[in-house]
């Protein structure tokens, strides 16, 4: 059983590290984080359960949408996911994205902070909801579009989507919070960087993704208008 750390025409993720404790692995946007209620569609975990062998278990710490690729940790048994939970919970872990959003936003860098409904099957802003904390820095500028690093502070479901598209900026591709059709094309949003303590050792880990190749020949579109 060996690492997937390069690209091999058809896979659908890669396993950056893998021990006794953790996995964590690289996916492609359209594959699940994990399993949904319907059973529609491939899941990390079943992936990672076919890759690691016959009985073996994951348990997931975070998850990615459909349409986002990028890094994920995985515990292999439940008190390792636990002891990671809680690093996501008291805001200890570090999650940086890339995203490129439509039009041109005004300043360098700032701060979304509110609250969000998670209740409802699609996120909202709502004053009642659970606290959400999106930093954002400008990378480079296009004539119709920002490409933007964003660093999660808290971690909801669907926080950084919401944010942009309540801002009046929806990721590129965004269709779930403008109006149009929920399906899972593409959306401009890589989860480029991981970083937490190992559950076991205490050790300081991090990880980076670079930009899949969708996303590179997107950005160069951008800088070609």
């Amino acid at each position: 059983m060996t690492l997937r750390t390069r690209w091999r025409p058809g896979d659908r993720f890669l396993v950056r590290h893998k021990d006794s404790a953790i996995v964590v692995v690289e996916k492609k946007a359209g594959v699940l984080s994990q399993r949904t209620d319907s059973g529609r569609g491939e899941d990390m975990l079943s992936l990672l359960s076919q890759f690691l062998g016959r009985g073996a278990r994951v348990f997931p710490v975070h998850r990615l949408d459909r349409v986002v690729s990028g890094l994920l940790v995985y515990g292999r048994t439940y008190e390792d996911q636990q002891r990671l939970i809680s690093q996501f919970a008291s805001h200890t872990a570090e999650r940086k994205y890339i995203a490129a959003v439509q039009g041109s936003l005004q300043e360098e860098s700032g701060t979304f902070s509110g609250s969000l409904d998670t209740d409802e099957m699609v996120v909202r802003a709502d004053e009642e909801g659970r606290p959400a904390i999106t930093h954002w820095k400008v990378l480079e500028r296009y004539r119709k579009a920002t490409l933007v690093e964003v660093a999660l502070e808290t971690g909801l479901r669907n926080q950084i989507r919401v944010h942009f598209a309540e801002a009046g900026h929806p990721l590129l591709g965004e269709r779930k919070y403008t109006g149009g059709n929920q399906g899972n094309e593409r959306i401009f949003l890589h989860a480029a960087v991981l970083g937490f303590k190992h559950p076991r050792t205490k050790e300081a880990m991090r990880f980076e993704a670079r930009l899949p190749p969708e996303l590179v020949k997107w950005k160069k579109s951008l800088a070609g208008h």
